[in-house]
């Protein structure tokens, strides 16, 4: 029992001749005759004035293409059939457009030939038609609002006139609904089927009509908000069940609409119309692939930064480090550069203390040796005046006053030491280890050779003023060359007939050669300096160090180019003893 005793119909016109909507016609009269407690009454309207009906709630039903349904967002309408048409056999694919130029237009072959001409359209049949051509325009990368030079519009429902625009020329090309043209020649209208052709056509199995775009879905039986259910249904039952008419023409159900939803978002019209402004619900979905490649972009190059600034503060800790160890390095050299010159200011001080203890001995020796000569004879001579007497003994005085204090200044530069067996290897290469450290250090490298174990009995400041005056000669001889080198070796000489067994040290250098005269004169000339070719006061002091440890100091030459100094001292073994060091040119003399 169906509880609405009237539906009212909305039909939405199109131009004649059209056959599906005497198709529909017929099945208005099916229903009727079906469901007799109903009255189906039918308005035809245009697209406005159906729009209008729908939202005043003044219609029960709609007959329209699925495109209008899709367009219509102020009151959802709810599709109950599909018309199959003769022209086509599946519902989903039935409508599309057709454009059509006069044939003896050679400029205007496909539909890209069309931009910036003229069209003629009936603006109130949009579609199948205009947005159809339109949605082909976009897939050809062109917008479809600035494609076309104009669009003239055609009196409502007369789209045979969209022909006569163009046979006549006041348009280069005319947009027609599918099938249009095949009516209207079955109508018996041939004018103009001559002298037109369709632009892209396209012949597909299925579809009976020339069109110039892709299929769409076609014409649907809808119901609004006020249609009941029980009407609804019965409806739906009615149609279904129609038996085909003599054409083929009968009712289904569509199952994919996707191509009109494709339509309206690439034109942004309808439900998509929000596209034509930019909120963020729009930008998200345009824009979304290209959104996440720039955030993460953006977290990438971020990350990067992060990873960069923790690089950037480790490397700068490193090199903070690093200079601080330079720095301490430097001021290390630094420091055993000044207690090196401060050992060679020593040895220096030490040998001009015995020169000026050796040379003022004798003179007060002698001093003494009158004094007391005189001094005697006036013994001898008791008539000798006092006054003399007393003075002679002040000079004795004087003199022996005088050569206290050169003892003592001998005492000061050289005097009481405490000799000691020492490890001759350890000791070179602990001062080579802090020679290394100095400035001059630099200036060359130092390669130790084999050091062949052995002990000597010397002070161990002495020896190492030995080893490193040895080492600032070669240094400063080589400085200038290319690669400038120093080695460092120590050997153990075996014991002769008259010689006991000694340790040989030797430091060889890669300097210039000298000349025979700078050779021999090595070592003999004590405060004149010979820096250019490496050697200087330091000779003097190693002499001495090692004469008065029963050792000498030795030169050779060193190949084509260097030196080598070499200071042999006697091996020794034992425990400390403290001996006066007094010097060979003091009062041995």
């Amino acid at each position: 029992m169906v509880g609405q005793s009237e539906v009212r119909i909305g039909f939405l016109a199109y131009s004649p001749p059209w056959y599906d909507g005497a198709f529909v016609d017929e099945s208005v009269r099916y229903l009727s005759w079906r469901s007799p407690r109903i009255r189906f009454t039918v308005s035809y309207l245009s697209q406005p004035e159906l729009e209008a009906a729908i939202g005043e709630g003044r219609v029960d039903a709609v007959v329209a293409p699925a495109s209008f349904l899709a367009l219509i967002t102020k009151r959802p309408l709810h599709e109950l059939a599909t018309i199959v048409s003769d022209a086509a056999a599946d519902s989903n694919r039935s409508v599309a457009a057709t454009v059509i130029v006069r044939r003896d237009r050679e400029d205007i072959r496909t539909l890209a030939d069309l931009r910036g001409r003229s069209v003629a359209t009936v603006t109130a049949e949009p579609s199948p038609g205009l947005l159809e051509v339109e949605r082909e325009v976009a897939r050809l990368g062109h917008d479809p609002e600035k494609f076309f030079g104009s669009i003239q519009t055609v009196t409502r429902l007369r789209m045979k006139e969209v022909l006569n625009a163009v046979m006549s020329g006041k348009a280069d090309a005319g947009i027609l609904r599918s099938c249009f043209l095949e009516d209207l020649w079955r109508a018996g209208n041939r004018t103009f089927e001559k002298q037109l052709k369709v632009l892209d056509n396209r012949e597909e199995p299925g579809f009976a009509c020339s069109h110039s775009t892709p299929f769409y879905p076609g014409w649907i039986f809808a119901g609004t908000e006020t249609l009941t259910q029980e009407a609804a249904r019965a409806i739906t039952a009615t149609l279904l069940t129609k038996p085909a008419n003599a054409w083929g023409q009968h009712w289904t159900v569509s199952t994919n609409a996707s191509s009109y939803t494709d339509l309206f978002r690439t034109l942004r019209i309808g439900p998509y119309a929000y596209l034509r402004e930019w909120t963020v619900e729009r930008i998200w979905e345009e824009w979304r692939p290209l959104i996440v490649l720039v955030f993460l972009a953006l977290a990438g190059v971020l990350t990067h930064g992060v990873v960069l600034e923790k690089l950037v503060r480790r490397r700068t800790r490193e090199l903070e480090r690093m200079h601080a160890e330079q720095q301490a390095a430097d001021r290390q050299a630094r420091e055993m550069t000044e207690r090196l010159d401060q050992l060679q200011r020593a040895g220096a001080v030490g040998q001009i203390s015995s020169i000026v203890a050796h040379e003022m001995k004798q003179p007060l020796a002698v001093i003494q040796n009158l004094s007391r000569g005189t001094l005697r004879m006036i013994e001898d001579e008791p008539e000798t005046l006092d006054e003399l007497s007393r003075a002679i003994e002040s000079i004795n005085d004087e003199a022996v006053r005088a050569a206290a204090i050169v003892d003592r200044v001998r005492g000061y530069s050289q005097g009481r030491s405490n000799r000691q067996t020492v490890d001759f290897p350890a000791a070179v290469r602990e001062a080579v280890g802090q020679f290394r450290a100095t400035r001059r250090g630099r200036l060359a490298l130092i390669d130790v050779g084999n050091l062949e174990e052995g002990a000597v009995r010397i002070d161990p400041l002495d020896l190492k003023l030995i080893i490193v005056n040895l080492l600032a000669n070669a240094a400063e001889a080589c400085r200038n060359q290319p690669k400038p080198r120093v080695k460092v070796s120590l050997k153990r000489l075996p014991a002769q007939e008259h010689a006991p067994e000694m340790m040989e040290f030797t430091v060889a250098d890669n300097g210039p050669r000298l000349t025979d005269e700078a050779f021999a004169a090595l070592g003999r000339a004590a405060l004149k300096s010979t820096k250019s070719d490496g050697l200087g006061l330091g000779l003097m002091i190693v002499r001495s160090l090692a004469e008065n440890c029963v050792g000498r100091l030795t030169f050779e030459r060193a190949g084509a180019e260097g030196l080598a100094a070499v200071v042999t001292l006697p091996v020794e073994s034992g425990g400390t003893e403290t001996i006066d060091k007094e010097n060979t040119l003091g009062e041995k003399e």
